[in-house]
């Protein structure tokens, strides 16, 4: 077996819980029981008071614009603690709770950034790993 098969293999294991297809805010805000399915078959809820939360940090305009969850994409290219924030309303609302200037559809943030954002967005945010 190749390296390479077996780092997909691996990585499909690790990203077993991506959801299938993400929602928006927007959707996910109009739904009585926001949920999204994942590729291993189960069921992830969102939290309400997160929604709003995020509701609050974008113009309603823009709901339909942020997907959830939010990836937050682990690459060893970017280095120890490093992670990558993809999406134009993704990076507007981290950049929100994490109180920086946003300069891009991209931002990459570092180990207690992450601890800061999944500690406010425990249920709108996901690890993702990437090789």
């Amino acid at each position: 077996m190749k390296v390479e098969r077996i780092v997909k293999f691996e990585l499909g294991r690790l990203n077993a819980h991506i959801p299938e297809r993400r929602i928006t805010l927007k959707l996910a805000l109009s739904s009585a029981k926001p949920v999204v399915f994942t590729k291993d078959g189960s069921v992830h809820h969102f939290k309400r008071d997160e929604l709003k939360l995020l509701s609050k940090l974008l113009p309603e305009g823009e709901w339909d614009s942020l997907q959830l969850p939010i990836f937050i994409s682990l690459e060893p290219k970017l280095g120890r603690g490093a992670a990558r924030i993809r999406g134009e309303a993704e990076v507007k609302v981290i950049c929100k709770i994490l109180e920086k200037e946003r300069k891009e559809s991209e931002l990459i943030i570092y180990r207690p950034e992450v601890a800061v954002i999944r500690r406010k967005l425990p249920t709108t945010t996901q690890y993702m790993f990437i090789w």
